[in-house]
């Protein structure tokens, strides 16, 4: 029964309050959620966050974009359910980097009491005002023999750029390798290419980290690729022009 309420969970906000917590980057469950189509067997749902202001963040599973509070005042309430019974089923979510996907939680079970709803509260897991502030992405499944769900969203972690030592860090590092590229003006091509690669891949944490953009595939390997031959070029250049002067 334990896969039939991680089921729900996730229709009620794409994969919010999933059984469990996570860990390594994410360290805490999204928030906000598009269901893909078609939605087989009619996954729907809804999580409301409890502000410490006193407002309330209400999370619909058919959000594709949701900023996500640091903390709350008390336990989130989820409802969710489901068209279609499902038995036999298992799902995951994971958040994606580029075409490379990290899971952190996955479910499997039979349902044998044949539950097609769920509800109640969870803890709001504190380990969320330690993840860098930023722009993510989340995607997430639920399958069975009866048919499937999937979504995907957008969560934006609230907080400055430098509230956080992932925010500095991705600065220092972009600066650094700046400058390294501008060592190719010094005969250094080697080392121009090497910076100019850190420094697509820095650039990229500093999108993601301002919650400009999330990593997709294109950023992740489009940028180092371009810092690379930007770097390379900057060191086979500066020879050249001095020996034109």
């Amino acid at each position: 029964m334990g896969g039939h309420r991680a089921l729900v969970r996730l229709a009620a906000a794409g994969g919010l309050l999933l059984a469990g917590s996570w860990a390594g980057l994410m360290a805490a469950p999204p928030a906000g959620a598009t269901i893909n189509s078609p939605n087989a067997i009619g996954c729907a749902g809804q999580a409301v966050i409890p502000e410490a202001n006193g407002r309330t963040v209400t999370i619909d599973a058919t959000q594709g974009t949701a900023h996500v509070p640091r903390t709350a005042s008390g336990p989130v309430t989820y409802s969710g359910s489901v068209k279609v019974i499902t038995h036999n089923h298992h799902g995951y979510v994971a958040v994606v980097l580029g075409p490379f996907k990290i899971h952190f939680y996955s479910w499997q079970g039979a349902n044998r009491s044949n539950k097609s709803s769920d509800s109640g509260q969870r803890k709001y897991p504190s380990e969320l005002k330690d993840v860098p502030p930023g722009e993510y992405h989340v995607t997430g499944g639920h399958f069975a023999p009866e048919g499937s769900c999937t979504g995907e969203m957008t969560i934006i972690v609230d907080g400055g750029f430098l509230s956080n030592p992932a925010g500095i860090a991705a600065l220092v590092g972009t600066i650094l390798f700046a400058l390294g590229v501008l060592t190719g003006l010094f005969s250094h091509p080697v080392l121009g290419a090497i910076s100019g690669l850190l420094l697509g891949l820095f650039v990229v944490a500093d999108l993601m980290l301002g919650a400009v953009t999330y990593p997709t595939t294109l950023l992740l390997f489009g940028l180092p690729i371009v810092g690379l031959a930007v770097g390379l070029a900057v060191g086979l250049w500066a020879p050249m022009a001095r020996a034109v002067r």
